[in-house]
């Protein structure tokens, strides 16, 4: 029980759909839910808490775990296996600490007066070189996976998840050659991205015969099964067969506002339920290409909104649609798509000024919503995969082309999720540089980890923040949203509560620019 009170820290999981709200993926509207409105709009000071205190609650759990294990009469193997999984659970609590707060205070020893936790911060690279050494020291005593039963059940921390943790750690902070290598661990451990092998009636409930031109059976087949298969690994049903899943938070339905995933609330319109609390930007949905495996064209914003007409749109504003990446499909609502899988006879539809509760842009997000988990609020039992396997190859190709450009395995981890997908073969004769490689990963990075959490540390990791943190827009080219950057928002400042506990933090504060 005390083992799985540390697993706590995976929780809430779901709530990294919220990070992409703090990029330029995803608008999220409510500031009273999340703390994602204020940071994308550039109201970030000390009053604002992005998870630093909640994170070191966690870690204070698994601290505590660590510091008593000894006292437990159980046999050396299962005591040192349960270590194993509370150093991963840390390390990665560690590495958000850090990634999003820069130097913090680096707590290893369970403590009694909270005096004691009012310590100098560890630098930033001190702080993820004790997350890196710890995974690296745990791995080989995780298991691959877990044959179920108490104390071996499926979602507690396996090798593979100790080397993603890893991989992502190790990419983030540019140690290219280091990812590569731990992502190459995961990919020798046996997982697979999750595919549709046939096809039912309901997964081609939607007719996307206006939207895409299929050149035959097969053509229309295999797009058929690559959008299932990009949606599908994303529901319930699916979880324990899947071998794609590597990290992930679990959710049991029945239990509404308390154990359940809550995204079936969050991310849906109005008319099925839902609050629009997390929305696509026009910039994702610009992101995903066109169908052919080329660059997609958008219209400027002044053109789209004179082919929208809020709401009485002409062909050529649905021309936008048409021959796109599954993956668009598969993610995003837009106006005239419809979602039978969901709520049979369903449309979308989209006008300025309709009640509260529907997107404030003009789309919604498909990807992560279940239809099986529909009639209760804020009730789900679909897990949330924190890590899985799509981005472990992603990973892999970013940091293997940084490290010594293109080869046959950065093409063969790219081509694997593309053709998932539905989607063509990366074309080699074009993107047969490191530059061109660079900014096709980055974008079928963005595609694939959509409203996955990714983004917001990939905005920042590559310096490109200020350029894309723009103002938001809706499909009639108003204004939703102002959005500021400031470089200083690359960290996020400590929560004014913590540094009056801790005085030793207004130095590295005022370092920080707060």
């Amino acid at each position: 029980m005390a083992l799985n009170a540390c697993y706590g820290y995976l929780q809430y999981g779901y709530n990294y759909a919220y990070d992409d709200g703090k990029s330029d993926n995803a608008y999220a509207q409510y500031p009273w839910e999340n703390t994602a409105t204020d940071i994308s709009g550039g109201n970030i000071a000390p009053s604002l808490d992005a998870g630093y205190n909640s994170r070191y609650q966690s870690i204070r759990t698994l601290n505590y775990f660590l510091a008593n294990i000894d006292k437990a009469p159980i046999d050396e193997d299962t005591k040192n296996k349960y270590i194993a999984e509370v150093r991963a659970i840390r390390a990665f609590a560690y590495y958000e600490l850090a990634a999003i707060f820069g130097p913090v205070p680096l707590l290893k020893e369970a403590y009694n007066d909270p005096t004691e936790t009012a310590v100098e911060p560890t630098a930033q690279a001190d702080v993820i070189n004790f997350a890196i050494s710890e995974l690296q020291a745990v791995a080989d005593n995780l298991p691959a996976s877990y044959p179920g039963g108490t104390g071996n059940e499926t979602g507690r921390i396996t090798k593979g998840a100790a080397w993603a943790m890893l991989t992502r750690i190790q990419l983030h902070f540019a140690k290219w050659a280091d990812a590569a290598a731990s992502a190459q661990k995961v990919m020798a451990l046996g997982y697979q991205l999750f595919r549709v092998s046939s096809l039912t009636a309901a997964d081609m409930s939607d007719d996307f015969s206006s939207f895409v031109t299929f050149t035959n059976d097969a053509d229309k087949e295999k797009f058929y099964k690559g959008m299932a298969s990009y949606e599908q690994q994303f529901w319930a049903a699916n979880e324990l067969t899947s071998k794609e899943i590597i990290l992930t938070s679990q959710s049991i339905t029945n239990s509404s506002y308390e154990w359940g995933n809550g995204l079936n609330t969050l991310l849906p319109p109005s008319e099925i339920g839902g609050w629009s609390s997390i929305t696509p930007t026009q910039s994702l949905v610009n992101s995903y290409w066109n169908r052919n495996g080329t660059a997609f064209t958008p219209a400027s914003q002044e053109t789209r909104a004179g082919n929208f007409n809020d709401g009485s749109s002409n062909a050529a504003f649905y021309a936008e649609f048409k021959n796109r990446d599954t993956r668009l499909y598969a993610s995003v609502l837009f106006p005239s798509v419809t979602w039978n899988r969901y709520s049979d006879g369903f449309t979308f539809t989209w006008k300025s000024g309709i009640n509260n509760n529907n997107s404030k842009i003009g789309y919604n997000f498909r990807k992560l919503v279940d239809p099986a988990y529909t009639s209760t609020e804020w009730d789900g039992a679909q897990d949330f995969a924190i890590i899985r396997y799509a981005e472990v190859l992603l990973a892999y190709a970013e940091a293997k082309n940084e490290a010594s450009g293109p080869d046959a395995t950065i093409y063969a981890a790219l081509d694997d999720i593309r053709d998932r997908a539905g989607m063509p073969a990366v074309d080699q004769s074009v993107y047969n540089t490191k530059d061109k490689l660079r900014e096709l990963i980055r974008n079928e990075r963005r595609i694939e980890l959509a409203g996955e959490g990714q983004r917001y540390f990939d905005i920042r990791r590559w310096e490109i923040a200020g350029s894309v943190m723009t103002s938001i827009r809706d499909l009639n080219n108003s204004q939703v949203q102002e959005r500021v950057w400031n470089d200083k928002y690359v960290l996020m400042p400590y929560p004014q509560t913590a540094v009056d506990k801790n005085p030793n933090l207004k130095a590295a504060q005022t370092t920080k620019g707060y």
